[in-house]
């Protein structure tokens, strides 16, 4: 008896959307040097993203990805130059978050933040379509948001970062220096 094995297909984890795809060249971007479109293509192609060139440049252009020479003197493409970036829609995000945000304290790899009642909504929404790479993804309450990050360093740089964008707009005293990230925003 012969036994034959079948390849085992990777699971697809994200779907063929347009969110998904854009959501995908950031990543990529964000971990490899990409120098051209072309190249970028047939990265995505290898993972079963078929795009055309038209597509891929305003994908690139949406979500703010610019050429720009790296620290060897390459040139590639990149989307976020210092920290935590939050890419075509960091307006919005400062703007929310000089609003709504009260507090925010790193745990593991998640950031907690914390809003007033009814607000927390409002904040991951802004947050799950800021187009950062690092943010996996949000759970939203009444007052609370947890932000899942890729890790524990990212999660407390978004909490310094989203802080520092709340302290611009109004005043914060520190509550308790965990992590050196967690204060409560007082009007």
């Amino acid at each position: 008896m012969k036994i034959v094995t079948v390849p085992q297909a990777t699971p697809q984890t994200m779907p063929q959307t347009m969110p998904a795809r854009r959501a995908r060249i950031a990543s990529i971007l964000a971990t490899k040097p990409v120098a051209s479109q072309h190249e970028l293509g047939e990265l995505l192609l290898a993972e079963g993203i078929s795009v055309t060139q038209t597509t891929l440049s305003r994908d690139l252009e949406a979500i703010g990805a610019v050429k720009q020479n790296d620290v060897s003197g390459q040139v590639r493409y990149v989307t976020n130059i210092a920290g935590v970036e939050f890419g075509p829609n960091s307006d919005s995000v400062s703007k929310i978050v000089a609003e709504v945000l009260i507090g925010a304290e790193a745990a593991q790899n998640i950031a907690v933040l914390r809003t007033p009642p009814g607000a927390a909504h409002y904040l991951a929404g802004t947050l799950d379509r800021s187009g950062s790479t690092d943010i996996v993804g949000t759970v939203a309450g009444d007052d609370t948001v947890l932000v899942v990050m890729r890790t524990a360093e990212a999660a407390l740089e978004l909490c310094v970062r989203l802080l520092r964008l709340a302290e611009r707009s109004g005043t914060t005293i520190p509550t308790s220096a965990v992590g050196g990230a967690r204060k409560r925003r007082t009007s």
